[in-house]
């Protein structure tokens, strides 16, 4: 695929952020922002490979305190709903009356979050490897991290994530490195993910410290869920792609079924985006008319 750029640069919340974001495809073309996942995760351009450069106005921009945004990591101003903000922000910065969403991950509840509070500025809705923080979810987590193995002998089981989080912000390097990875075996776990240690300690430095300190800030909030989320909706031109070996989102996408009638398209996949199954599926739903 050519890797085709238009632009880049930061746009200045009024906080102090300073959101990063990239332009990619061809101008005129139909809008779509790319939210991506985490907490604390950040664009690549592997993320391009979603969309048709030759069809698409693709804006690509990491969350506050992800990524190539500053200050990396930042902890205060750092919300759901100050996140869901900054993309009408950015929708505004760059002159688009109405634009589509590609979530992946956490970034499809911010997808969701944009939905309610921004409607009439959609086109449509792509949600992938669906995450909804509701309580029991978020509760799922916390038993991922209590099931697993200690390494830290300080942490104390039923307080784990508070413990993690604690030491990735006070505790020594090699502390930090040990609780990080920690974190990582719980999400695995809960996500049905199977990755080698080797692999996890090569790829546990400070940048990712602290982008996993991120992710707990948001964890031990119950990443902001609030009372009204239990009654959101979604509109016609949402479609839902999730794999079904991936029981975090599989809970979401019951979760939500509960709750109103949803587009949803399940595979034989897990929690990763690009498996081929997911990656071809979320391709063609970029590209379907939006229903009047």
């Amino acid at each position: 695929m050519t890797f085709s750029l238009q632009g880049r640069g930061f746009y200045p919340t009024d906080d102090g952020h300073q959101l990063y974001w990239e332009r990619h495809g061809i101008t005129g073309g139909e809008p779509v922002f790319f939210l991506h996942g985490g907490p604390g995760g950040r664009i690549s351009r592997h993320h391009l490979e979603f969309f048709d450069l030759r069809r698409f106005d693709i804006i690509l921009f990491d969350q506050r305190g992800c990524g190539r945004s500053t200050p990396y990591g930042e902890l205060r101003d750092n919300t759901t709903g100050l996140c869901v903000e900054d993309i009408d922000a950015l929708r505004q910065h760059f002159g688009f009356e109405k634009i589509s969403v590609l979530g992946v991950s956490w970034g499809s509840w911010l997808a969701i979050q944009y939905q309610q509070r921004y409607p009439q500025h959609l086109l449509k809705t792509t949600l992938v490897s669906v995450f909804v923080p509701f309580t029991a979810n978020v509760r799922a987590y916390d038993r991922a991290l209590n099931e697993g193995p200690a390494q830290l002998p300080q942490t104390v089981s039923r307080h784990r994530a508070r413990d993690i989080f604690r030491i990735l912000g006070e505790g020594c390097p090699l502390q930090q490195r040990v609780a990080a990875i920690e974190w990582l075996n719980a999400v695995l776990r809960r996500t049905g993910q199977t990755v080698c240690p080797g692999t996890l300690e090569s790829f546990v430095d400070q940048e990712a410290v602290l982008a996993i300190r991120l992710e707990l800030h948001y964890h031990l909030q119950g990443y902001f869920f609030q009372p009204r989320d239990q009654k959101l909706t979604l509109d016609d031109n949402t479609l839902l792609i999730q794999g079904i070996r991936d029981t975090f989102g599989m809970a979401s996408v019951r979760w939500l079924r509960q709750r109103m009638n949803i587009h949803c398209r399940l595979l034989h996949a897990g929690h990763n985006a690009f498996e081929s199954a997911i990656l071809k599926t979320v391709r063609r739903a970029v590209k379907r008319e939006i229903e009047s």
